[in-house]
């Protein structure tokens, strides 16, 4: 059985997230949320997981550049190896170019009609050192090409400053679509459904 099939899954647009949100120093936030198609709901532990990992990122830099991809693999893979070594060279990559050591980011794995995977990505960067996307995308098609295709998402980037809370939740919003439940749980035992940045302050 599927680990996430025994969690809480949310089917109320109205989240109530239990963190300490700096922008408005409250310890329980009301945050709308995508509950999918036909309301069938999202998966707690990963919206959870999104939006700490989001404040988190924003309590660390004064401004953060939100950046959301696909990726879709050639073939099905019962595991996440695959995602994990790209991740990780995506991640040194960014360092390099940007010197940017605090990366927040969440992925989850997902699988409908198609006879293979395809994973949604959200990542947090530093904004003071990258304000657009342009050639990190650039660069996450060309790393990616070996192993699949990246399709075209539209708007597929937020730039948030610390005391920006309308845009913060107008990307958590954005984010709460890689919860959803549809399309969870194809894959080996073992292997997860999605994975969080663990970024501490």
């Amino acid at each position: 059985m599927n680990k996430l099939n025994r969690k809480r899954i949310l089917k109320n647009e109205n989240f109530n997230y239990q963190g300490t949100n700096k922008m408005t120093l409250i310890e329980c936030e009301q945050i709308k949320i995508n509950t999918g198609t036909n309301n069938q709901g999202v998966y707690f532990e990963i919206i959870n997981s999104a939006i700490q990992q989001l404040d988190l990122t924003l309590q660390i830099h004064k401004r953060i550049l939100v950046h959301r991809f696909d990726l879709h693999p050639n073939k099905y893979t019962g595991n996440n190896e695959l995602l994990s070594k790209f991740m990780k060279r995506l991640k040194q990559w960014i360092y390099r170019h940007y010197e940017i050591n605090s990366i927040g980011y969440i992925w989850a794995r997902e699988q409908e009609r198609s006879k293979q995977q395809h994973y949604h990505v959200a990542i947090f960067l530093d904004g003071n050192k990258i304000q657009h996307p342009k050639k990190l995308n650039a660069q996450i098609k060309e790393m990616w090409m070996s192993n699949g295709y990246m399709p075209v998402i539209p708007k597929p980037y937020y730039y948030i400053n610390k005391n920006d809370n309308k845009t913060r939740l107008d990307t958590i919003y954005r984010l709460s679509y890689l919860a959803k439940v549809r399309g969870k749980g194809y894959r080996d035992p073992q292997a997860k459904d999605y994975q969080a940045s663990r970024l501490k302050t």
